[in-house]
C-alpha cells in the first residue's frame, strides 16, 4: 500500500440515547406505579437493566430492535392523561417488554433523551380497541 496522506473518514459519534426523570409523574397511581411498587414486583432491576442495555444504542437502534416504540401523539384509549406539567407537543414513546410483554415505561422523546413519565406495568398507557 502507498503511502497515502489524504484523510481517511472517520464515522461520526454515535449520539446515545439518554433518560432524565424530570417529568415523572406520581399523581397517576393507579393506573400508573411509584418506583416502590416495582420494587415489590422485582421490576425496578428489570427496568435498570432495560435502561442499561438502551444507554448503549441510538433511538433509531432502539426503534429497529423494537425496544422503543414512538407513537408521537397520547394514546387515544390510554387510562392516562397528559400531566399539567408537560405543555405543548411531545412526541410520546414507549420502552417495551420491561420483564415479559406487558411491563412498559411511557414517557416522550426529544432528541436523544426519553424522558420518563409513567411506569406502567398493566399496559395500560396505550391500549389497544377490542375487535
Amino acid at each position: 500500500m502507498e503511502n497515502d496522506r489524504s484523510e481517511r473518514e472517520v464515522p461520526p459519534e454515535k449520539t446515545l440515547l439518554c433518560f432524565n426523570l424530570k417529568d415523572f409523574d406520581r399523581n397517576q397511581c393507579p393506573p400508573g406505579q411509584k418506583y416502590e411498587d416495582w420494587q415489590r414486583a422485582g421490576l425496578l432491576s428489570a427496568l435498570m437493566e432495560k435502561l442499561q442495555q438502551l444507554s448503549q444504542k441510538t433511538l433509531t437502534e432502539a426503534q429497529q430492535e423494537g425496544m422503543i416504540t414512538i407513537y408521537k401523539n397520547f394514546p387515544p384509549l390510554s387510562d392516562f392523561k397528559v400531566p399539567k406539567q408537560i405543555r405543548g407537543s411531545v412526541n410520546w414513546a414507549a420502552i417495551k417488554d420491561v420483564k415479559g410483554q406487558k411491563g412498559r415505561v411511557a414517557g416522550y422523546v426529544d432528541g436523544n433523551v426519553f424522558y420518563i413519565v409513567f411506569l406502567d406495568k398493566e399496559h395500560k398507557f396505550y391500549k389497544m380497541r377490542k375487535k
